[in-house]
């Protein structure tokens, strides 16, 4: 998140008028350069998975490395995504409320503003007097100074164990804000409750599914993302993670919203290729998910399942994801101006790695360059 967009879009020559062969090259021999072992961040993972676009269009994309026992790496190697999986969950969220879903204890239209309370029962501790209620905007965009899980994990759970997202929601509901209010705080928690309001809601003629079906159904189908799922499924086209720190909250339903997704570089290409071109959402429900919300520094914020930040007329949004055994990128760099948008997508099969953001710098130049 540090990397400024003025490293990765500034001083910028022309948009190039074409992808070349010469291009392709230069963009595997950056991938492959990335596996080498480099200076201070030894950690470079076994394989690595790439999709480079521009306007919508897939210029390029392959892998690089091992994906286990014999397998090369390729854009169709499966890989965990960690929170990038946040941007699906946002989305079908924005989506349930474009459906006209409702509140099963108010029964009232869901919106952006609707209060966490409305959604569940026995949420008193999470509502601090003289300070604002909770609800789904500030849910979306870390700013209900909820204590993150994985950070501060409840003391009747155990991070390297297995946890039911029922007793997990339980043991939460124990909690209160913290911090100064209405502030940034990355939380993995505030996901994990969206992803329960994705399953709490009464969407219109339709019976309340599991958050699993909501985002096939809203999200994967409606993007073309047939090799994406959750955690735990299709381990025959899994890359073999590389692990370097002790696997704590591998169980699925610990991650439920906020990491439990795994993709393929073709599919996180074809869901941005979606996003913006409003087969997702509504323009105007897109430039809501896009909106600068939580301030993380001067200059980044947190929009809705992405970190946003704008330089030199262009914006950039984007998500890292790190879970045990993998790391994962994904961005899109817009020009202000015209509206053109480049997109790279980053999966690996180790976690730790270091670099992503700057190779996704690499590869935005090696695009916008003639």
């Amino acid at each position: 998140m540090a990397l400024s967009l003025a490293l990765l879009t500034g001083a910028l020559p022309a948009w190039a008028q074409s992808w070349s062969e010469e291009k392709a090259h230069r963009a595997l021999a950056i991938a492959e350069h990335f596996l080498r072992p480099q200076g201070s961040s030894p950690i470079r993972p076994p394989a690595l998975s790439f999709a480079i676009g521009l306007d919508g269009k897939l210029l390029y994309s392959g892998g690089v490395g091992s994906a286990g026992l014999g397998r090369a790496a390729t854009a169709d190697t499966v890989y965990r995504i960690g929170s990038v999986t946040k941007q699906f969950t946002a989305a079908a969220v924005l989506r349930m409320i474009e459906q006209g879903a409702t509140a099963p204890r108010s029964r009232a239209p869901i919106t952006l503003d609707t209060r966490i309370d409305d959604m569940f029962e026995g949420t008193s501790d999470w509502q601090v007097q003289g300070q604002n209620p909770i609800t789904l905007r500030t849910l979306l965009n870390m700013t209900s100074n909820l204590p993150n899980f994985t950070r501060r994990p409840p003391e009747d759970v155990d991070p390297w164990g297995t946890v039911r997202a029922e007793k997990l929601l339980s043991e939460l509901k124990k909690q209160k804000p913290s911090g100064w209010p209405g502030t940034f705080e990355y939380s993995n928690t505030s996901y994990f409750i969206l992803a329960e309001t994705l399953q709490a809601a009464e969407w219109p003629d339709r019976a309340p599914h599991p958050y699993e079906r909501v985002l096939q159904s809203e999200i994967f189908d409606r993007a073309g993302m047939a090799s994406t799922d959750f955690t735990g499924y299709r381990a025959d086209r899994m890359a073999i993670p590389a692990y370097h720190r002790r696997a704590a909250f591998s169980n699925r339903d610990w991650l439920k919203g906020s990491g439990d997704a795994t993709s393929t570089v073709h599919d996180i290409f074809a869901w941005n290729v979606a996003l913006m071109s409003d087969q997702i959402l509504s323009r105007d429900m897109r430039e809501e998910m896009f909106r600068e919300a939580g301030r993380v520094t001067p200059t980044l914020y947190y929009g809705m399942g992405w970190f946003i930040d704008e330089a030199d007329g262009w914006k950039r949004m984007f998500h890292s994801g790190s879970v045990p055994g993998f790391t994962a990128f994904n961005c899109i760099v817009q020009r202000k101006l015209g509206g053109r948008w480049i997109s790279i997508t980053l999966l690996t099969n180790s976690d730790g790695v270091e670099g992503l953001e700057e190779l996704a710098a690499d590869l935005t130049y090696l695009v916008s360059t003639d």
